[in-house]
């Protein structure tokens, strides 16, 4: 049987990592060059939610299958690319849309061979 409280720490993991990133690339946005990027406040917390997503990240490895966990972390790209389009503006294509299913296909395979 699968550990939820595992599945639901690696979700929140996922979750925190695409907020980091989001965070990381609107500072790259703000910012030219690596020297300015690293005395900003939205790179540092970037990498404090980086962090965060990590200690969860541990916790749920600590409680559940490798080849349980692991393949959920795929799930950090479903985030980004919501992310990515509703705060950056980016465009969604059927492409994306195609690959998010086969993630999300993926993911619930996994789990149910589980």
């Amino acid at each position: 049987m699968i550990d939820i409280i595992a599945v639901v720490l690696v979700l929140i993991s996922t979750f925190f990592g695409a907020v980091a990133t989001l965070l990381i690339k609107r500072g790259t946005n703000q910012h030219h060059s690596v020297r300015k990027l690293i005395f900003t406040q939205i790179f540092w917390l970037g990498l404090f939610i980086y962090g965060v997503s990590i200690i969860f990240y541990f916790i749920a490895l600590k409680q559940e299958n490798l080849s349980i966990i692991y393949p959920l972390v795929s799930s950090t790209y479903i985030w980004t690319t919501f992310f990515s389009v509703k705060f950056l503006g980016e465009k969604m294509n059927s492409w994306k849309w195609f690959a998010l299913t086969g993630i999300i296909i993926g993911i619930s395979l996994i789990g149910l061979g589980s």
